[in-house]
């Protein structure tokens, strides 16, 4: 692909995630996209149908990449060590910080990270627990443990990107996720 046109792609991606910061998704503007980008509306049309559509760009992206961290979790040896890719998945939070941020708080019929991360999240645990055949000490479903994973990990990030990480918040990640991934066997 063009330099130029992965250029004015970034620069127009890089506007919209600056305005995210200060504006909801709502009252952002495909002109105020254009202003900030320095590009005019029709640049903006030759690559993106709406603000919807660079909003799923965005999103697609940001999901691509934090889909190798993902898996590079379930795929741990020992599996019970959350602290191992932990690091890596908060530095990732981290230097895109300000727009996960901004995506979590965009619930919409065509975009919903927050969800689309915790889908994520639920179908690669559950992929693992099956593999693994795992059966639960507690006698609950791993469809509900899947659901819990999820839950608990988005709301860990979430809480680290806000307030900052330490030591102490991932030996009690690690905590949950031994409790939570107890065996029966």
């Amino acid at each position: 692909m063009d330099l130029r046109v992965l250029k004015t792609q970034k620069n127009i991606k890089t506007a919209l995630c600056n305005l995210l910061v200060h504006k909801a998704f709502k009252d952002i503007t495909v002109q105020n996209i254009c202003d900030k980008a320095l590009v005019s509306r029709s640049t903006f049309y030759d690559h993106y149908y709406d603000k919807y559509d660079l909003l799923s760009k965005i999103a697609e992206e940001i999901i691509s990449e934090f889909k190798p961290y993902l898996k590079h979790r379930f795929n741990l040896n020992p599996p019970d060590s959350f602290i191992s890719i932990g690091a890596y998945i908060i530095k990732y939070f981290s230097e895109n910080k300000n727009i996960i941020q901004a995506l979590f708080s965009i619930h919409n019929e065509s975009i919903d990270i927050y969800n689309d991360f915790k889908a994520i999240l639920i179908q690669e645990c559950s992929s693992y627990l099956k593999r693994e055949n795992f059966i639960s000490k507690f006698n609950v479903s791993n469809d509900y443990i899947c659901a819990h994973y999820a839950s608990y990990v988005l709301t860990s990030f979430e809480l680290w990107l806000k307030l900052g990480e330490n030591d102490a918040d991932f030996r009690l990640a690690n905590k949950f996720q031994a409790i939570l991934f107890e065996s029966s066997t």
